[in-house]
């Protein structure tokens, strides 16, 4: 099957959903929205075609919205409709035109001139005129919309009051892809707050619920990135808790957690979690595949820079290098460049006897050229995070 028939089944099922059973009446805009939020759903479950084919999909709902008869909008469901359609990602060209009309009966003049401002972007009006609505009072068919509308226009200066918007999304849009980016945002937020046990919970809560979503691997790799740059990871009751909030993955999506927080750590000179990523990791991976060798690398990195030189040493010289990519292949050149700089130093016994000053000076040579291996280590590791 072309990319382009995988892309135009979701298009298919859309038009097939808003038509046949019922003839001509089953065309409502509230059954086309209905139709588009099904669609969206099955993002949630992996469906990347649903995914790829969304613009497409919300272009010709506007196209065939925009030739509903003015007597439509009359009914409240079609109302809600012109509303849920913005908040859906489409084009707030005919909700302006309908509130021009005033052909919106039933639905609050501040609700509806607020979602016309989310959807043309005007943050500050839009904030103004949804602030003070209570989502839970509103129809399903918009209320996880509105409540997710709501906390993104205060999560930059309100986080707090933005993860209680996310939460009256997540309930008001169960199973949707409403709650999955509700809960994918709250786990951003929270991030940054410093309150780990709620990251924890909230990513754990993601991670089986939504591991099949399209969005489930860039979460995983921020998921990666935001445990790597904790300072109190590393603990024993905190690493039996993140290996238990893995425990519940698919073994395919363990192992890419793990290797991932691997890299991440050494990224950020945390060489403990580094071997614990990529130790769990290990075992997972199918012999000699290339990620196999990346979580072997990983550690062997990590037991460098910590305090097992000549193990991580003995694992970077028995390593086949020809299969690395090239940036793995130049952190191991770089993680036995250390090794070796490290080994060559003077022992502390020979560094306290007296020495001359060219002895002495040559101590700081080595010394020195170790440093600036080590910071070599650190750009490429940033640069490969970029």
């Amino acid at each position: 099957m072309t990319p382009l028939l995988r892309a135009a089944i979701p298009l298919l099922v859309l038009a097939m959903a808003c038509a046949s059973a019922h003839g001509e009446e089953a065309r409502t805009p509230a059954d086309l929205i209905r139709a588009l939020r099904a669609s969206q759903d099955r993002i949630t479950l992996g469906d990347t075609d649903a995914h790829l084919s969304q613009r497409i999909s919300l272009t010709q709902i506007a196209e065939q919205l925009a030739a509903v008869p003015a007597e439509a909008w009359k009914e409240p469901r079609n109302a809600r409709a012109a509303l849920a359609f913005v908040l859906s990602g489409g084009a707030p060209a005919l909700l302006k035109k309908l509130i021009d009309l005033g052909t919106l009966p039933g639905i609050d003049d501040k609700l509806a001139r607020g979602v016309l401002a989310y959807g043309e972007g005007r943050d500050a009006d839009a904030l103004d005129l949804l602030s003070a609505i209570d989502a839970r009072e509103l129809d399903a068919s918009i209320a996880g919309h509105i409540a997710l509308a709501q906390a993104e226009l205060i999560a930059k200066k309100e986080p707090k009051k933005a993860l209680e918007f996310l939460d009256d999304a997540r309930l008001l849009a169960p199973g949707t892809l409403i709650e999955e980016a509700a809960l994918r945002r709250q786990v951003s937020i929270v991030a940054t707050t410093g309150d780990f046990d709620r990251f924890e919970m909230l990513s754990t809560n993601y991670l089986r619920r939504f591991s099949r979503s399209v969005y489930a691997g860039a979460f995983r790799r921020q998921f990666a990135a935001d445990v790597a740059s904790r300072a109190d990871t590393g603990g024993g009751d905190r690493t039996a808790r993140l290996q238990s909030a893995l425990e519940g993955l698919d073994p395919a999506e363990r192992r890419d957690v793990y290797l991932t927080i691997a890299r991440e750590a050494l990224i950020r000179g945390r060489a403990p979690l580094a071997r614990l990523g990529a130790s769990n990791a290990f075992p997972l991976f199918e012999e000699g595949s290339a990620e196999k060798l990346r979580a072997s690398l990983y550690e062997a990195a990590a037991l460098v820079v910590a305090d097992e030189i000549d193990k991580g040493a003995s694992m970077l010289e028995a390593m086949d290098k020809a299969k690395l990519g090239e940036e793995d292949a130049e952190l191991a050149a770089a993680a036995g460049a250390i090794a070796a700089e490290i080994r060559r130093m003077p022992s502390i016994a020979d560094a306290s006897a007296p020495a001359g000053g060219d002895d002495l000076a040559g101590t700081f040579k080595v010394v020195g050229t170790a440093r600036e291996t080590m910071a070599r280590v650190d750009e490429l590791l940033s640069g490969a995070k970029k």
